[in-house]
Protein backbone atom coordinates (compact mmCIF):
# COMPACT_ATOMS: atom_id res chain seq x y z
CA UNK A 1 0.00 0.00 0.00
CA UNK A 2 3.20 2.46 0.06
CA UNK A 3 2.22 4.83 -2.78
CA UNK A 4 3.97 7.73 -1.88
CA UNK A 5 3.87 11.24 -3.08
CA UNK A 6 6.81 12.70 -1.75
CA UNK A 7 8.10 10.06 -4.68
CA UNK A 8 6.46 12.54 -7.44
CA UNK A 9 8.81 15.57 -6.28
CA UNK A 10 11.99 13.21 -7.05
CA UNK A 11 11.10 12.55 -10.58
CA UNK A 12 10.53 15.93 -11.61
CA UNK A 13 14.24 16.07 -11.34
CA UNK A 14 15.38 12.67 -12.12
CA UNK A 15 13.54 13.25 -15.72
CA UNK A 16 15.91 16.30 -16.38
CA UNK A 17 18.58 13.89 -16.34
CA UNK A 18 17.27 10.68 -17.33
CA UNK A 19 16.10 9.25 -20.73
CA UNK A 20 12.89 7.30 -21.51
CA UNK A 21 14.50 4.65 -22.50
CA UNK A 22 11.05 2.38 -22.98
CA UNK A 23 10.39 4.39 -25.96
CA UNK A 24 11.83 2.53 -28.49
CA UNK A 25 11.43 4.57 -31.49
CA UNK A 26 9.28 3.32 -34.17
CA UNK A 27 11.86 4.03 -37.04
CA UNK A 28 14.20 1.34 -36.03
CA UNK A 29 11.54 -1.16 -34.75
CA UNK A 30 9.31 -1.54 -37.77
CA UNK A 31 6.74 -4.40 -36.75
CA UNK A 32 6.08 -7.12 -38.97
CA UNK A 33 2.41 -5.88 -39.84
CA UNK A 34 0.31 -2.58 -39.23
CA UNK A 35 -1.27 -3.72 -35.89
CA UNK A 36 2.23 -6.13 -34.43
CA UNK A 37 3.14 -4.51 -31.44
CA UNK A 38 6.26 -1.93 -31.59
CA UNK A 39 8.28 -2.70 -28.74
CA UNK A 40 8.24 -6.47 -27.91
CA UNK A 41 9.86 -6.54 -24.71
CA UNK A 42 8.36 -4.60 -21.41
CA UNK A 43 7.91 -4.55 -17.86
CA UNK A 44 5.18 -4.23 -15.41
CA UNK A 45 6.00 -2.95 -11.96
CA UNK A 46 3.14 -4.21 -9.53
CA UNK A 47 2.37 -1.95 -6.16
CA UNK A 48 3.36 -4.68 -3.76
CA UNK A 49 4.22 -8.19 -3.84
CA UNK A 50 2.15 -10.81 -6.30
CA UNK A 51 -0.64 -11.45 -4.94
CA UNK A 52 -4.40 -11.77 -6.19
CA UNK A 53 -4.62 -7.55 -6.04
CA UNK A 54 -2.43 -7.69 -9.99
CA UNK A 55 -4.20 -11.55 -10.64
CA UNK A 56 -4.65 -10.26 -13.91
CA UNK A 57 -1.17 -9.54 -15.23
CA UNK A 58 0.05 -12.76 -13.35
CA UNK A 59 -2.82 -15.11 -15.37
CA UNK A 60 -1.98 -13.55 -18.45
CA UNK A 61 1.52 -14.45 -18.09
CA UNK A 62 1.18 -17.76 -17.04
CA UNK A 63 -1.55 -18.75 -19.77
CA UNK A 64 0.58 -17.23 -22.28
CA UNK A 65 -1.65 -14.08 -22.89
CA UNK A 66 1.11 -11.98 -23.53
CA UNK A 67 3.02 -14.15 -25.74
CA UNK A 68 0.12 -14.35 -27.78
CA UNK A 69 -0.24 -10.62 -28.40
CA UNK A 70 3.72 -10.40 -29.54
CA UNK A 71 5.06 -9.58 -26.17
CA UNK A 72 7.43 -10.28 -23.75
CA UNK A 73 6.15 -9.25 -20.72
CA UNK A 74 8.51 -9.53 -16.99
CA UNK A 75 6.26 -8.52 -13.80
CA UNK A 76 8.10 -6.94 -11.30
CA UNK A 77 7.38 -6.85 -7.76
CA UNK A 78 7.10 -3.13 -5.83
CA UNK A 79 7.87 -1.59 -2.37
CA UNK A 80 8.81 1.38 -0.77
CA UNK A 81 12.25 1.25 -2.82
CA UNK A 82 10.33 0.22 -5.88
CA UNK A 83 7.43 2.78 -6.20
CA UNK A 84 5.88 2.45 -10.05
CA UNK A 85 5.61 5.61 -10.83
CA UNK A 86 9.06 7.02 -10.78
CA UNK A 87 10.40 4.21 -12.53
CA UNK A 88 7.93 4.04 -15.45
CA UNK A 89 8.20 8.10 -15.62
CA UNK A 90 11.95 7.96 -16.18
CA UNK A 91 12.01 4.58 -18.36
CA UNK A 92 13.05 2.17 -16.23
CA UNK A 93 9.99 0.30 -16.36
CA UNK A 94 7.32 0.55 -19.25
CA UNK A 95 3.50 -0.20 -17.55
CA UNK A 96 3.15 0.14 -13.89
CA UNK A 97 0.09 0.00 -10.95
CA UNK A 98 -0.57 2.97 -9.38
CA UNK A 99 -3.25 4.50 -7.57
CA UNK A 100 -5.87 7.19 -9.63
CA UNK A 101 -4.87 10.14 -7.33
CA UNK A 102 -0.89 9.60 -7.95
CA UNK A 103 -1.86 9.70 -11.04
CA UNK A 104 -3.60 12.83 -11.21
CA UNK A 105 -1.23 14.56 -8.59
CA UNK A 106 1.11 13.52 -11.08
CA UNK A 107 -0.01 15.04 -14.37
CA UNK A 108 -0.48 18.53 -12.55
CA UNK A 109 3.16 18.33 -11.28
CA UNK A 110 4.12 18.19 -15.32
CA UNK A 111 4.78 14.16 -15.23
CA UNK A 112 3.00 12.94 -18.13
CA UNK A 113 1.80 10.02 -17.73
CA UNK A 114 -1.96 8.42 -18.53
CA UNK A 115 -3.97 5.71 -16.89
CA UNK A 116 -5.04 2.80 -19.34
CA UNK A 117 -7.44 1.16 -17.53
CA UNK A 118 -9.41 1.82 -13.84
CA UNK A 119 -9.40 -1.78 -12.14
CA UNK A 120 -10.53 -0.29 -8.22
CA UNK A 121 -13.52 0.89 -8.90
CA UNK A 122 -13.19 2.10 -5.34
CA UNK A 123 -10.85 2.43 -3.05
CA UNK A 124 -9.63 -0.80 -0.85
CA UNK A 125 -8.06 2.09 1.77
CA UNK A 126 -10.60 1.16 5.01
CA UNK A 127 -10.18 2.16 8.54
CA UNK A 128 -9.40 -0.77 11.24
CA UNK A 129 -10.75 -0.98 14.78
CA UNK A 130 -10.80 -3.04 17.35
CA UNK A 131 -14.51 -4.05 18.03
CA UNK A 132 -14.41 -3.17 21.85
CA UNK A 133 -12.65 0.00 21.27
CA UNK A 134 -16.20 1.80 21.22
CA UNK A 135 -15.07 3.35 17.90
CA UNK A 136 -17.77 3.76 15.17
CA UNK A 137 -17.31 6.40 13.00
CA UNK A 138 -15.10 9.02 12.21
CA UNK A 139 -16.74 10.79 14.78
CA UNK A 140 -15.00 8.49 17.40
CA UNK A 141 -11.62 8.91 16.03
CA UNK A 142 -11.55 12.21 18.28
CA UNK A 143 -9.02 11.81 21.22
CA UNK A 144 -7.86 8.69 19.62
CA UNK A 145 -4.21 7.20 18.36
CA UNK A 146 -4.69 6.96 14.47
CA UNK A 147 -1.77 5.84 12.54
CA UNK A 148 -1.31 7.45 9.32
CA UNK A 149 0.96 7.01 6.66
CA UNK A 150 1.63 10.77 5.31
CA UNK A 151 2.28 11.62 1.81
CA UNK A 152 0.30 8.68 0.01
CA UNK A 153 -3.46 7.79 -1.16
CA UNK A 154 -4.14 6.43 2.67
CA UNK A 155 -3.50 10.21 4.10
CA UNK A 156 -5.85 11.45 1.22
CA UNK A 157 -8.23 9.33 2.04
CA UNK A 158 -8.42 10.10 5.90
CA UNK A 159 -8.28 13.86 5.11
CA UNK A 160 -10.87 13.60 2.81
CA UNK A 161 -13.18 11.52 5.33
CA UNK A 162 -12.99 13.76 8.17
CA UNK A 163 -13.71 16.55 6.20
CA UNK A 164 -16.46 15.01 5.28
CA UNK A 165 -17.82 13.90 8.65
CA UNK A 166 -16.72 18.03 9.99
CA UNK A 167 -13.93 15.99 11.92
CA UNK A 168 -11.11 18.43 13.18
CA UNK A 169 -7.57 16.85 12.64
CA UNK A 170 -6.59 18.67 15.51
CA UNK A 171 -8.93 16.63 17.58
CA UNK A 172 -7.13 13.48 16.39
CA UNK A 173 -3.62 12.08 17.86
CA UNK A 174 -1.96 11.16 14.60
CA UNK A 175 1.10 8.78 15.03
CA UNK A 176 3.40 7.45 12.24
CA UNK A 177 2.30 4.31 10.39
CA UNK A 178 4.24 1.01 10.24
CA UNK A 179 4.13 -1.91 7.66
CA UNK A 180 3.40 -4.09 10.58
CA UNK A 181 0.16 -3.98 12.18
CA UNK A 182 2.11 -4.77 15.51
CA UNK A 183 1.49 -1.34 16.79
CA UNK A 184 -2.82 -2.17 16.02
CA UNK A 185 -2.39 -5.51 17.65
CA UNK A 186 -0.97 -4.42 20.62
CA UNK A 187 -3.22 -1.41 21.17
CA UNK A 188 -0.23 1.55 20.52
CA UNK A 189 -3.03 2.49 18.13
CA UNK A 190 -6.64 2.58 18.24
CA UNK A 191 -7.44 3.58 14.73
CA UNK A 192 -5.09 1.45 11.55
CA UNK A 193 -5.83 1.93 8.03
CA UNK A 194 -5.34 -0.86 6.00
CA UNK A 195 -6.57 -2.76 2.68
CA UNK A 196 -9.51 -4.14 3.16
CA UNK A 197 -8.29 -7.00 0.46
CA UNK A 198 -5.75 -7.59 2.48
CA UNK A 199 -5.01 -6.61 5.89
CA UNK A 200 -7.79 -7.58 7.76
CA UNK A 201 -7.54 -11.20 7.34
CA UNK A 202 -3.82 -11.23 8.53
CA UNK A 203 -5.05 -9.01 12.17
CA UNK A 204 -8.17 -11.83 12.25
CA UNK A 205 -5.86 -14.73 11.47
CA UNK A 206 -3.64 -12.81 14.37
CA UNK A 207 -6.79 -12.93 17.05
CA UNK A 208 -7.59 -9.19 16.81
CA UNK A 209 -11.35 -9.04 16.66
CA UNK A 210 -11.83 -6.13 14.27
CA UNK A 211 -14.31 -3.89 12.48
CA UNK A 212 -13.97 -1.43 9.17
CA UNK A 213 -14.86 2.06 8.68
CA UNK A 214 -15.28 2.72 5.13
CA UNK A 215 -14.57 6.14 3.84
CA UNK A 216 -17.16 5.59 0.55
CA UNK A 217 -19.97 4.54 3.27
CA UNK A 218 -19.59 8.57 3.96
CA UNK A 219 -20.17 9.59 0.93
CA UNK A 220 -15.90 10.24 -0.19
CA UNK A 221 -15.61 8.45 -3.54
CA UNK A 222 -12.12 7.72 -4.70
CA UNK A 223 -10.42 4.91 -6.44
CA UNK A 224 -7.89 2.26 -6.55
CA UNK A 225 -5.86 0.33 -8.54
CA UNK A 226 -5.18 1.90 -11.79
CA UNK A 227 -2.95 0.54 -14.98
CA UNK A 228 -0.53 3.35 -16.46
CA UNK A 229 2.43 4.22 -18.71
CA UNK A 230 4.18 7.53 -20.01
CA UNK A 231 1.99 9.93 -22.32
CA UNK A 232 5.04 9.59 -24.71
CA UNK A 233 5.09 5.61 -24.63
CA UNK A 234 2.19 5.16 -25.10
CA UNK A 235 2.09 7.87 -28.33
CA UNK A 236 5.23 6.11 -30.33
CA UNK A 237 3.80 2.56 -29.19
CA UNK A 238 0.03 2.30 -29.42
CA UNK A 239 0.08 -1.48 -30.88
CA UNK A 240 2.43 -2.27 -27.77
CA UNK A 241 -0.06 -0.59 -25.31
CA UNK A 242 -3.38 -2.40 -27.30
CA UNK A 243 -1.52 -5.58 -27.05
CA UNK A 244 -0.71 -5.48 -23.17
CA UNK A 245 -3.89 -3.73 -22.03
CA UNK A 246 -6.29 -6.37 -23.72
CA UNK A 247 -3.88 -9.28 -22.81
CA UNK A 248 -4.29 -8.06 -19.31
CA UNK A 249 -7.78 -7.55 -19.63
CA UNK A 250 -7.94 -11.34 -20.60
CA UNK A 251 -6.19 -12.15 -17.47
CA UNK A 252 -8.86 -10.47 -15.59
CA UNK A 253 -11.62 -11.94 -17.16
CA UNK A 254 -10.35 -15.56 -16.32
CA UNK A 255 -9.25 -14.48 -13.08
CA UNK A 256 -12.76 -13.47 -12.00
CA UNK A 257 -14.40 -15.90 -13.74
CA UNK A 258 -12.24 -18.87 -12.12
CA UNK A 259 -10.25 -17.27 -8.94
CA UNK A 260 -8.82 -20.86 -7.77
CA UNK A 261 -7.42 -21.51 -10.38
CA UNK A 262 -6.03 -17.41 -10.24
CA UNK A 263 -5.09 -18.56 -7.01
CA UNK A 264 -2.98 -21.57 -7.62
CA UNK A 265 -1.09 -19.22 -10.35
CA UNK A 266 0.25 -17.04 -7.88
CA UNK A 267 0.74 -19.80 -5.71
CA UNK A 268 2.96 -21.29 -8.16
CA UNK A 269 5.05 -18.12 -8.14
CA UNK A 270 5.16 -17.38 -4.59
CA UNK A 271 4.56 -20.73 -2.67
CA UNK A 272 4.99 -19.10 1.05
CA UNK A 273 1.85 -17.68 0.62
CA UNK A 274 -1.18 -18.75 2.58
CA UNK A 275 -3.92 -19.76 0.19
CA UNK A 276 -6.49 -18.67 2.54
CA UNK A 277 -5.30 -15.13 2.81
CA UNK A 278 -5.57 -15.37 -1.13
CA UNK A 279 -8.76 -16.78 -1.11
CA UNK A 280 -9.84 -13.46 1.25
CA UNK A 281 -7.93 -11.33 -0.92
CA UNK A 282 -9.68 -12.31 -4.14
CA UNK A 283 -13.35 -11.94 -2.15
CA UNK A 284 -12.21 -9.03 -1.42
CA UNK A 285 -10.55 -7.30 -4.93
CA UNK A 286 -13.56 -8.85 -6.52
CA UNK A 287 -15.67 -6.24 -5.25
CA UNK A 288 -13.67 -3.84 -6.06
CA UNK A 289 -13.44 -5.22 -9.53
CA UNK A 290 -17.38 -4.88 -9.88
CA UNK A 291 -18.21 -2.03 -8.38
CA UNK A 292 -19.77 0.63 -10.47
CA UNK A 293 -18.94 0.44 -14.01
CA UNK A 294 -16.66 -2.59 -13.68
CA UNK A 295 -19.89 -4.21 -12.93
CA UNK A 296 -20.45 -3.97 -16.82
CA UNK A 297 -16.68 -3.92 -18.07
CA UNK A 298 -13.80 -4.32 -15.61
CA UNK A 299 -11.01 -2.13 -16.19
CA UNK A 300 -13.16 0.56 -17.75
CA UNK A 301 -12.51 4.46 -16.78
CA UNK A 302 -15.72 6.44 -15.45
CA UNK A 303 -14.86 9.63 -16.24
CA UNK A 304 -17.34 11.19 -14.41
CA UNK A 305 -15.65 8.99 -11.19
CA UNK A 306 -12.60 10.76 -11.94
CA UNK A 307 -13.49 13.97 -12.41
CA UNK A 308 -15.54 14.11 -8.88
CA UNK A 309 -12.06 12.86 -7.57
CA UNK A 310 -9.82 15.39 -9.20
CA UNK A 311 -12.47 17.77 -7.44
CA UNK A 312 -12.35 15.90 -4.67
CA UNK A 313 -8.32 16.32 -4.61
CA UNK A 314 -8.74 20.14 -5.27
CA UNK A 315 -11.04 20.78 -2.41
CA UNK A 316 -8.78 19.10 0.32
CA UNK A 317 -5.05 21.82 -1.15
CA UNK A 318 -3.93 18.49 -2.45
CA UNK A 319 -4.32 19.72 -6.27
CA UNK A 320 -4.44 23.27 -6.94
CA UNK A 321 -5.87 23.24 -10.48
CA UNK A 322 -8.98 21.69 -12.01
CA UNK A 323 -7.61 18.48 -13.62
CA UNK A 324 -9.80 17.72 -16.76
CA UNK A 325 -9.92 13.29 -17.18
CA UNK A 326 -9.70 13.53 -20.98
CA UNK A 327 -6.05 14.48 -20.56
CA UNK A 328 -5.86 11.88 -18.28
CA UNK A 329 -7.00 8.71 -19.52
CA UNK A 330 -6.16 6.62 -22.87
CA UNK A 331 -8.97 4.21 -22.87
CA UNK A 332 -8.95 3.00 -26.37
CA UNK A 333 -7.49 -0.30 -25.95
CA UNK A 334 -10.68 -1.14 -22.97
CA UNK A 335 -13.13 0.13 -25.01
CA UNK A 336 -12.18 -1.67 -27.94
CA UNK A 337 -11.83 -5.02 -26.29
CA UNK A 338 -15.45 -4.58 -25.10
CA UNK A 339 -17.03 -3.30 -27.83
CA UNK A 340 -15.36 -6.30 -30.02
CA UNK A 341 -17.93 -8.34 -28.02
CA UNK A 342 -20.97 -6.08 -28.50
CA UNK A 343 -20.41 -4.32 -25.25
CA UNK A 344 -20.10 -0.53 -24.81
CA UNK A 345 -18.98 0.70 -21.05
CA UNK A 346 -20.03 4.43 -21.70
CA UNK A 347 -19.45 7.19 -19.34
Amino acid sequence: MARRHLFILLIVVLLTFTTACASTNPATNTPATTNAPEVTEVTMRLQWLPQFQFAGYLVAEARGYYRDAGLSVTILPGGPDAVPLPLVATGADTFGSTGADTVLISREQGIEVVALATWFQASPVAFMVHRDSGIRSPQDFVGRRVGMFYGDNVETEYRALLAATGVDPASVNEIPGDYSLAPFLERQADVWPVYATDQPYTARAAGADIELIVARDYGVELMGDVLFTTAEFARNNPNTVRAFVQATLRGWEEALTDPAAAIDIILARSPDFDRGHLEFEATETIKLLRYGIGAQCVGASDRQLWAKEAELLRSLGVLQTSIDPNTVLLTDAVDEYYRARGIECGR
